[in-house]
Order: C-alpha cells, then structure tokens, then sequence
C-alpha cells in the first residue's frame, strides 16, 4: 500500500477535517474534533469498577489456568523475540517462565477477549463504542486485544504499518484501558500529539514506497523505522506526553499516532492493561465473505434436506449391511 492509498482510505469525520474544518465542526462532537486535532483522546473515569473488578478475577487465575488447561495454554503470545517464537502461553516454560506474570516487559496476551466473558465485555464497553461509532460513521469491530503484565518497552511505532488486517486502513483506532494506577517508574505509554496528520511525503517507506511492514522485512529496514520516526518528530517539534492513568480511564488514539512503552525504571512493578485495536465492522477481514460489489449478502447456500443428501459410499455400505442384518434376524425368528 502507497501513502496516497493510506490517506483515501481515511474516515469521512478526519478527510472533512482535514479539507473543510469548519464543516467538520458543525457536524461531529467536540470529542471527536479533540481526536481529530490530536490524535488522542482521554476520558477519566468511564470504565465501570464492577467490570474491570471481573477483569481481574480471571487475570489473578489466568496463571494457574495456563498451566492446567489445555485451551488456555495455548492462548498466543507476543512481543519480544523470544516470546514470539514460543508462540503460546504453555510454552513459556521453554523460556524458563512458570509463571506468566514473572515473564518480564514485552510479554502481550492475545486476544483474551475470546476467553474470558470479561475481556469481551471490557473491549465493547459503551464509552468505547459510543466513540467510535460517530468517529468510524458506523459501528465498530474489534480487531484484536493485547493484554500487558509489565510495560511492553516497545520502540516508538505508528500501529497502521503492522495492523492491516483490514480494508481500509485508515479506518484504525485502539483503546488502551489502565487495569491498574499506573506508575511513571513502570515504564508508562508515550506518544505525541499530532502525529498522526501524516502528509504523502512523511510515510515511511517499507518497501518500494509502500507503508505496510511485515514478519519478512529486512533488519536494516526495520531498524531503520525508528530512527525515521524520531527524526521526523524533531523536524516537526512534536513533543512527547506520558500516560499516567488512573484504574477506571480510558484513552483513545488514532492508528497513525506515534507512540510507544518506555523503558521500566522499576522491574518490580506492573503495568497491567488492556489494549484493543477497532475499525469500522464494514471494514473487518470476517465481512470481506460477504461482500459483493458495494454491498453484502448474509444468505446461506442452498443445501438438501438431510434424507436427500447423497450419502458416500462408505455409509451407503453400512446401511445395506444394517438391512441385510435386520432382514437375516426376521427370517430367524419366523423360522423358529
């Protein structure tokens, strides 16, 4: 994908935000605009306790889980290289690890959403929902979840380059949710405002032009996204803000917002959150089977009732054997 593919693929809200502001704000909410400017947004205390108290129920008995149960040993896992190539929760004992909440920063948790009732609930709560629902012009899906024990260290990165399993890339956003305070000694979130308004000359280029990493791509490059990322931050004088959240926040940012884990400054403390990436539902890989032209077709196949369905050859076998049986055994009586 090409820069000038990225940014007319962006929301009708940021493209009118971008081209008409003052039509812009005549029509969105005055969250959505603060987004929009941004490219971040916080929202104190709108997280439900009850939830997140349920949260951390299953969190607190996820380690002795992932040791005793097979589906949940192999919940995926992500972050740092040796984490990544362990691939599932059972196998961090390959590393060492008994325990997953002794695994260190980088470690990420995916997808507990489709484990836990909780983490689902959580990742659809109502204020998120709400957000992006006038954001994206129609109803939000959840892309994945990542959930944190510790800081994920993660150098400073733009999330539209690695999470693309979408349409339109640039329908992207993510939820980032404190389980817990958060120290500035725990190696906290940072990211810098405005970073996000991105021109077609300011994309970094992955690969003959194109803005999409991947698994393949080479050291070099990579290495060289970061320092590509810094150096524009200085050209552009963005300055960095670190999130300090309390249990209960939420923040929400944009898919093309630099931002980034710092390092721990305390091994010992926790980070614990929740991450979720979102688009809009018209937009998510799942829909694409459906999609025909401009629009959708629900519809199942047509199928024969189950009598009337050819059988194979195999069960057509057993069947005339069943009959041949029954039909021996009535003989049998009738002769007796």
């Amino acid at each position: 994908m090409l820069p000038h593919h990225y940014l007319s693929s962006l929301t009708l809200a940021e493209r009118l935000y971008r081209q008409q502001p003052e039509v812009a704000g005549q029509i969105y909410s005055a969250e959505v605009l603060q987004f929009l400017r941004d490219g971040v947004i916080l929202f104190p205390q709108v997280i439900e306790p009850e939830l997140l108290d349920r949260v951390d129920a299953d969190l607190d008995d996820l380690p002795r889980l992932a040791r005793t149960s097979l589906l949940h040993g192999m919940i995926g896992i992500d972050g740092k290289a040796d984490h990544y190539d362990a691939r599932v929760l059972r196998n961090l004992s390959k590393l060492g690890v008994t325990d997953l909440r002794q695994a260190g920063p980088g470690l990420k948790l995916n997808d507990l959403h489709r484990y836990f009732d909780s983490a689902r609930e959580l990742a659809f709560s109502e204020p998120i929902i709400r957000f992006l629902d006038e954001l994206f012009g129609s109803a939000p899906a959840l892309i994945q979840s990542l959930t944190f024990w510790k800081s994920s260290e993660q150098s400073l990165h733009q999330d539209f380059s690695y999470v693309h399993h979408h349409s339109r890339l640039g329908h992207l956003a993510a939820a980032w949710i404190p389980l817990e305070d958060i120290s500035d000694q725990a190696g906290p979130l940072v990211y810098f405002k405005g970073s996000h308004l991105l021109a077609e000359h300011q994309f970094y280029d992955w690969n003959q032009g194109g803005i999409l990493a991947s698994r393949n791509t080479d050291p070099q490059t990579a290495e060289g996204y970061g320092h590509y990322l810094n150096a524009l931050i200085d050209q552009q004088g963005w300055t960095p803000s670190l999130y300090l959240p309390r249990r209960g926040d939420l923040l929400i940012w944009h898919g093309a917002l630099i931002h980034g884990g710092t390092a721990m400054a305390d091994p010992a403390l926790t980070r614990r959150s929740y991450v979720c990436h979102y688009t809009a539902a018209a937009n998510h890989k799942a829909m694409a089977r459906h999609r025909v032209g401009e629009g959708y077709d629900f519809s199942e196949p047509p199928s024969l009732p189950e009598t009337m369905r050819p059988r194979s050859l195999p069960t057509r076998l057993v069947t005339a054997a069943g009959r041949r049986l029954k039909h021996l055994l009535q003989r049998g009586r009738t002769h007796a």
